[in-house]
């Protein structure tokens, strides 16, 4: 079993080497094969060369992906899905976190056992449990973001899920492949913040048995400033719920769709790569 690592990056270079460094201490310490896949999604910066040093000094395995110019987040976590299913096997599991070095690596092992012990589908790093803590986020970002939580959990709910934007998450890749294979291209149609809860309102047709493992966050240990733009975020927010709140699909029966001839399989295609 393989543990890949996503980490979508734009100009992180700063926060390369103490998130590496972090990595390295996680494979020693645990019993997993850590890959990271990382991609780079146009930055200016020398984020892609960093991450290639530091993973040769430190032995860490590293695939990068290259964007010739940035396409935003949701463009970055859709190569990583479509890399992580070229490259995986069944029994790997594929973990997205953020690459600014605010979101604990080390939680893994928890996500992780945790997961196998219940056989979830996906662990996520939640700031809504007991033992959770936010360090050094300003009021307004965590007042947003508590904000949604409760809209979604009363407009939207997904069974077993309070932190509905956090990317901080862990997959097994037996449902990564049924999201690919009942979504297609059009598992990922949002570009920024807003994909991660746009992916977690698709799942929600599939049922995936969910858990959420209490995060300590730590704001205070980036480097750089937000790339986030609040205001456009909050918007694409409130389209993804109107979207979820007017769609009117048919009703889903995984293991009916699943177990039939006809159903073929549609993959990710991965986009402006080198």
């Amino acid at each position: 079993m393989s543990l890949f690592v996503l980490l979508p990056a734009y100009n992180e270079q700063e926060s390369i080497r103490p998130l590496f460094k972090k990595f390295q201490v996680l494979q020693e310490i645990s019993n997993m094969e850590i890959r990271l896949i990382l991609v780079d999604d146009g930055s200016r910066d020398r984020t892609a060369q960093t991450a290639l040093e530091e993973s040769q000094s430190l032995g860490i395995s590293l695939k990068l992906v290259q964007h010739p110019k940035n396409a935003g987040l949701g463009q970055a976590i859709k190569t990583g899905f479509a890399t992580f299913l070229e490259i995986s096997k069944e029994g790997d599991f594929l973990a997205a976190m953020d690459c600014d070095n605010t979101q604990p690596p080390e939680l893994l092992i928890k996500m992780y056992e945790t997961m196998i012990a219940g056989s979830y589908d996906i662990a996520i790093a939640s700031r809504y449990r007991k033992g959770s803590k936010v360090i050094g986020l300003g009021t307004f970002r965590e007042i947003m973001s508590y904000g949604a939580s409760w809209l979604f959990r009363i407009a939207a709910r997904v069974p077993g899920v309070r932190d509905y934007t956090c990317g901080y998450r862990l997959y097994n890749r037996t449902f990564v492949s049924k999201l690919d294979m009942y979504y297609g291209e059009s598992l990922f149609t949002e570009s920024g913040f807003a994909c991660m809860i746009d992916l977690l309102l698709k799942a929600k047709p599939l049922k995936p048995k969910i858990i959420e493992i209490p995060m300590v966050l730590r704001y205070d240990q980036k480097p750089s400033a937000s790339k986030m733009k609040v205001l456009k975020t909050i918007t694409r927010t409130l389209n993804v719920l109107f979207k979820n709140l007017s769609s009117t699909g048919q009703s889903y029966n995984s293991d009916q769709a699943f177990n039939q001839q006809e159903t073929a399989r549609i993959p990710l295609k991965i986009t402006n790569r080198k």
